[in-house]
């Protein structure tokens, strides 16, 4: 698997949670991006912290407060979380 693989792949998982249970397909609600936290971050979430490091994450994520992830924001999630789960690994 190639880094664009694992990048057109964060682009499709992405494409998947924002049509789920939502008006807006170029957006992920708070609670659509929690499903997919703890649905595609198995190691985070077996971590007794995992709530906590959610929390966290997300809340930096939605970075103008409007209760929705755009895409951009969503990819900044994705370095949160690749940061946390190099912690995770050590």
């Amino acid at each position: 698997m190639t880094v664009e693989d694992c990048m057109t792949l964060m682009i499709l998982k992405f494409e998947d949670y924002a049509r789920r249970h939502g008006a807006d397909k170029n957006t992920l609600n708070i609670n659509q991006l929690y499903d997919l936290g703890t649905t595609e971050f198995p190691t985070i979430c077996g971590n007794a912290k995992k709530e906590d490091m959610l929390k966290g994450i997300i809340g930096k994520m939605d970075a103008n407060k409007d209760k929705k992830v755009t895409f951009e924001e969503f990819m900044c999630f994705s370095s949160s979380v690749a940061i946390a789960l190099r912690e995770l690994l050590k």
